[in-house]
């Protein structure tokens, strides 16, 4: 009986798994098309290096972790790092900003569209306090 529980739940673990979206490993050049708008939603981070491999200041700054499901598996040396993104907020499109891809959001924390950004990008579109908010972007 033990045998067949776990053999069950291999299973449904196995079958779970494969029918989850895989992340590609670099991050496919057609999204990176000025003419492509994306929306999502800004959240804010503080740090000092990520998977590109780019030192940042970011509270000087405008940068942007750009969500894993867009960026791909690979780190240093993606197509995406060091990209600029023109950033604008969904409720006063008079503010917007432009940032630099720096690093990676992970797609449990980033959805597809999504984006991570500095404290100093993140001021120029509303507080901090206010925590998340939703944005239109593009590539520069």
């Amino acid at each position: 009986m033990v045998k067949f529980t776990f053999a069950l739940f291999a299973a449904a673990v196995v079958g779970t798994l494969s029918m989850a979206a895989p992340v590609t490993k670099r991050a496919d050049s057609s999204i990176f098309a000025a003419s492509n708008q994306y929306s999502g939603r800004a959240t804010w981070f503080t740090g000092s290096y990520g998977a590109c491999n780019i030192n940042w200041d970011g509270n000087t700054e405008p940068i942007v972790a750009m969500s894993a499901l867009m960026m791909g598996a690979e780190s240093w040396g993606n197509p995406a790092c060091g990209k600029l993104v023109r950033i604008t907020l969904k409720s006063d499109p008079s503010k917007s900003v432009e940032a630099r891809v720096v690093d990676k959001c992970p797609g449990d924390e980033c959805s597809y569209g999504s984006l991570d950004l500095s404290p100093a990008a993140f001021q120029q579109l509303g507080d901090l306090g206010t925590g998340v908010l939703d944005i239109e972007w593009s590539f520069v």
